[in-house]
């Protein structure tokens, strides 16, 4: 049976410490909050539509995750490194998302539409602000409450790993890729290191 992806079981521990409870406090704070606004002009809240090749984001969650995508991935000031349309991370974050477990994928939507409507008091959503307005954002979630700022560094590990795991990106770093591709290395995942018989002895 194949491993589990890393990657996969990180996110879904960042998320789960995070605690469902909270995260539907969360939700409903959310969801009294879009009540209250439902009278706002429409093109605040206007939708441009999600590629044909996105199956698992919702609209609101895609338009967030590009949004972060220029914010997180500044690869404009490292002309060595690919941009991040020609690397396709919001295809590739995509298809991690469709991996998570029911719990952690849930907490993901609620996580990342509060983050999104977080911003509805300025008439904007949070993917509508520039990048200099997004990022003073982010700089607020991050020195703000516990929840915030986990739910900052679980979104920034999507992003990572949608991008830097692409082959593309290991040249400019002189990366030649992991060792256990390379040398036929067989992965054990969690499974525990071989004991010495020496290993009881005090030292």
């Amino acid at each position: 049976m194949s491993q589990k992806d890393q990657a996969i079981v990180q996110l879904e521990g960042q998320l789960a410490s995070l605690s469902r409870r909270r995260f539907l406090k969360a939700g409903l704070i959310l969801g009294t909050s879009a009540a209250t606004v439902i009278t706002y002009p429409t093109r605040v809240f206007a939708d441009t539509g999600v590629p044909t090749y996105i199956r698992h984001l919702s609209e609101a969650e895609y338009r967030l995750f590009d949004k972060l995508r220029q914010v997180f991935l500044p690869t404009e000031r490292f002309p060595d490194l690919p941009s991040t349309t020609e690397v396709p991370v919001m295809e590739n974050l995509d298809n991690l998302v469709g991996r998570l477990n029911s719990d952690t994928r849930f907490l993901l939507s609620i996580g990342a539409k509060t983050l999104e409507f977080s911003t509805l008091y300025k008439m904007k959503r949070f993917s509508s602000l520039n990048n200099k307005q997004a990022r003073n954002q982010i700089l607020a979630w991050q020195s703000g409450a516990s929840l915030q700022g986990g739910l900052i560094v679980s979104l920034k590990t999507l992003l990572g790993v949608a991008y830097w795991r692409d082959p593309r990106t290991w040249q400019p770093l002189e990366y030649d890729g992991p060792v256990t591709a390379k040398w036929g290395i067989r992965r054990l995942g969690n499974m525990p290191v071989p004991r010495d018989q020496d290993d009881n002895a005090k030292i």
